[in-house]
């Protein structure tokens, strides 16, 4: 791991919710309503959390581990997942009552992982493809939207590829954990342009970003919460002692109550210390003082 967290700004963590020790906490989206959903991989479900409260309760079972979820342009959650590291991989559409539906089964996915929104359809990351998928989660139709050397991960470092992935502008930004970089895709009329690195040395998971452009990064392995600035300026805003241990992914709230605050997942340190010095798993919650960007991009 090859990881420079810049200068360390603490600013104060609550935990919401946690799960107990060994549990794979590893996505993190909120509804426009302001609720929460997270995807318990171990468990193979997803639960709804209340920000008010931190009150935990079962929303959806599924046949695999889950992994990524974000919410489509229609407002339906959706979830990747699948058995990492054997195809294929699977997405599902969620209603509102929790119903799940089966809508890809991608024969030649390994690992997916995150997913955005780019107007009707998501951009998903192939963890172990080097690529991103495009999918219409209303038809289940997916194509290669891009693919490149730069989406890959070092097979030394044990981590993933293309990992994280969100819309900002006309960029696609996606973190590429084992290679630890940053990765911009600039986007026209839907379609990518030429990959380019933004960051090296970034040990990143999953990222949130804010209306001035910076990124909040859960750096997993390296223990942290990061903000990256537009002008390349790295602050860590919390580490291990603030609860920290295995974050893997960041979301921004949406209702005028929580706006400026960002929720935080962790694994409590499964697959990144010793079992000995396991943590429970925890949604972090943590103002940082500026909006979450718009979720949607521009098709």
């Amino acid at each position: 791991m090859n990881h420079d967290g810049g200068i360390t700004e603490v600013l104060p963590v609550t935990c919401l919710a946690t799960w107990p020790r060994g549990s794979f906490v590893e996505s993190v989206a909120v509804s426009a309503s302001g609720a929460i959903f997270v995807s318990l991989h171990t468990d193979q479900m997803v639960v709804r959390i209340d920000p008010a409260t931190g009150a935990v309760s079962p929303f959806a079972s599924f046949p695999a581990p889950t992994t990524g979820l974000a919410f489509a342009a229609d407002g339906t959650l959706v979830v990747t997942g699948g058995a990492p590291g054997t195809p294929p991989g699977l997405v599902w559409r969620v209603s509102p009552e929790g119903a799940v539906q089966q809508v890809a089964e991608i024969a030649d996915a390994a690992f997916l992982n995150g997913l955005t929104p780019l107007g009707s359809r998501m951009l998903i990351a192939d963890s172990l493809g080097s690529r991103i998928l495009a999918l219409d989660p209303a038809t289940g139709a997916v194509e290669t939207w891009l693919a490149d050397p730069l989406l890959g991960a070092d097979p030394a470092s044990g981590a993933p590829g293309a990992n994280g992935i969100k819309v900002f502008g006309n960029m696609a930004l996606i973190s590429v954990t084992g290679a630890d970089r940053l990765v911009g895709v600039p986007i026209d009329q839907g379609r990518p342009g030429t990959p380019e690195v933004l960051a090296e040395a970034l040990r990143a998971d999953d990222f949130a970003i804010d209306a001035g452009g910076s990124l909040y990064i859960a750096t997993h392995q390296a223990q942290s919460l990061l903000r990256l600035a537009p002008d390349g300026t790295r602050t860590t805003l919390a580490g291990a002692g603030e609860g920290m241990v295995g974050s893997t992914a960041v979301a921004f709230g949406r209702t005028e109550a929580d706006r400026t605050a960002i929720y935080v997942t962790t694994t409590g340190g499964t697959w990144t210390v010793p079992e000995d010095q396991l943590e429970e798993a925890k949604l972090l919650r943590i103002d940082v003082g500026q909006p979450g960007a718009p979720l949607l991009g521009e098709d």
